[in-house]
C-alpha cells in the first residue's frame, strides 16, 4: 500500500534537506582544510627599507663593516652622550656601537646606516672616561728638579688665571724647564733674579697636573704673608731634610757667596738645611704665614747651622703676584 501523495511529499522534502546539510558541511570542511596551507603559505614581509642597525651578532662582509664605521667616524661631532664608543668586530666584522643604559633616539638614529646588518648596539655598564687624575697641588719643600739639579717647591701665586711657583733664584739659574716629584713637567722659569737677590719664577704649564697650593710639607697650609719681626719662630720645609722650625735672628742681612756672588735684604735663622732644601717655604708655624724662599746657610740638620731666606713680600710686589692660599 502506497502512502498518501502528502506523507511522500514531507518525506522527500526532509531528505533533499539533510542532503542540503551535507553539502554544506562538506563546503565549510573544504574550505577549512584548503585554508590552512593557504595561510602557511603567505610570504613574510620584506624588513622595512632605510638605514637602520641590530642588535643581532651575524657575520657581514668586511668591507661593508669598514664602510659603517667609516661613515660613523664622519659624523662623530654629532655623537649622542650615551654612545661611548664603536669600533670593528674581528670575528663577525660588524661595526659595534656601545650605549650606555637603553639605546636613546639619539643614539639609535647616531647608529643608523644604510647598510643596517653592518651595524651592532651593544649595552655598555658605564660611560668611557678619561683617566687622567685631577690637578695635584703645588705643595711647599717638595722635590723640584731641572737638568743635574734638584732643589724645593717654595710657594704658589697667581697673576690673573696664570699659576706660578715660587723658589730661589740660583735654582732657576740651573735649568728652565722644571718636574715636580713624580717627574711630572711643571712648567718653565720665566724669571729668575740671582745673585743681588735670589729668587726664581716658574711659569706652571701643565695646568691638568699641577694646580696652586698653600699647602707645606710637614707644616701648616699658608694662610697670608705677614712678615715675622726678629725673634720670631719660623719653620721650614726642604726636599732634603724635611720640616724644621728656629727663631728670625736679624733681617735686612747682605751674604757673601763667593766669587762675587753677594745677596742683599736676606732674613736670617737659626733653623737647619741640607743641600737640596733651596727654594724651599719659611712659615710662621702659629699664625701659617708664609715668610720666604731658603737662599742658603752654613751646617747641616746634624749639627745645625744658619740659614737665610729671601723675604717673599717685596718678591710679590715687585712681581705683581697674589699668594696661593688654603688648599
Amino acid at each position: 500500500m502506497r502512502p498518501p501523495r502528502r506523507a511522500r511529499s514531507r518525506a522527500l522534502a526532509a531528505v533533499l534537506a539533510a542532503l542540503a546539510g551535507v553539502v554544506v558541511l562538506g563546503v565549510l570542511v573544504l574550505v577549512l582544510v584548503l585554508g590552512v596551507p593557504a595561510l602557511a603559505a603567505t610570504p613574510t614581509p620584506p624588513p622595512p627599507s632605510g638605514p637602520g642597525s641590530t642588535t643581532r651578532s651575524a657575520t657581514v662582509d668586511p668591507r661593508a663593516g669598514r664602510a659603517a664605521k667609516d661613515r660613523l667616524d664622519d659624523r662623530r661631532a654629532a655623537v649622542p652622550d650615551d654612545v661611548s664608543a664603536w669600533w670593528l668586530d674581528p670575528a663577525t666584522h660588524q661595526t659595534v656601537v656601545a650605549v650606555v643604559g637603553p639605546a636613546s633616539r639619539e643614539a639609535r638614529a647616531f647608529a643608523a646606516d644604510q647598510d643596517p646588518t653592518a651595524v651592532r648596539l651593544q649595552p655598555m655598564s658605564a660611560p668611557v672616561r678619561p683617566l687622567a687624575g685631577t690637578p695635584g697641588p703645588l705643595v711647599g719643600g717638595t722635590a723640584i728638579t731641572t737638568t743635574g739639579t734638584r732643589c724645593s717647591d717654595g710657594f704658589s701665586a697667581r697673576r690673573g688665571a696664570t699659576t706660578y711657583l715660587l723658589t730661589a733664584g740660583h735654582c732657576t739659574a740651573e735649568g728652565r724647564t722644571w718636574t715636580g716629584p713624580d717627574r711630572r713637567p711643571i712648567g718653565t722659569a720665566v724669571r729668575t733674579a740671582y745673585p743681588g737677590e735670589d729668587f726664581g719664577i716658574v711659569q706652571v704649564t701643565d695646568a691638568t697636573a699641577w694646580r696652586g697650593s698653600g699647602r707645606v710639607q710637614g707644616g701648616p697650609t699658608v694662610a697670608g704673608d705677614t712678615a715675622a719681626p726678629t725673634g720670631s719662630q719660623v719653620c721650614r720645609s726642604g726636599s732634603t731634610s724635611g720640616y724644621h722650625c728656629g727663631v728670625v735672628t736679624a733681617t735686612d742681612v747682605t751674604v757673601n757667596y763667593g766669587s762675587g756672588t753677594v745677596i742683599t735684604g736676606l732674613t736670617q735663622t737659626t733653623v737647619c738645611a741640607e743641600p737640596g732644601d733651596s727654594g724651599g717655604p719659611f712659615v710662621t708655624p702659629d699664625s701659617a704665614q708664609a715668610q720666604g724662599t731658603l737662599s742658603g746657610g752654613t751646617g747641616d740638620c746634624t749639627l745645625g747651622g744658619t740659614t737665610y731666606f729671601q723675604p717673599l713680600g717685596p718678591v710679590l710686589d715687585a712681581m705683581g703676584l697674589t699668594l696661593v692660599t688654603g688648599d
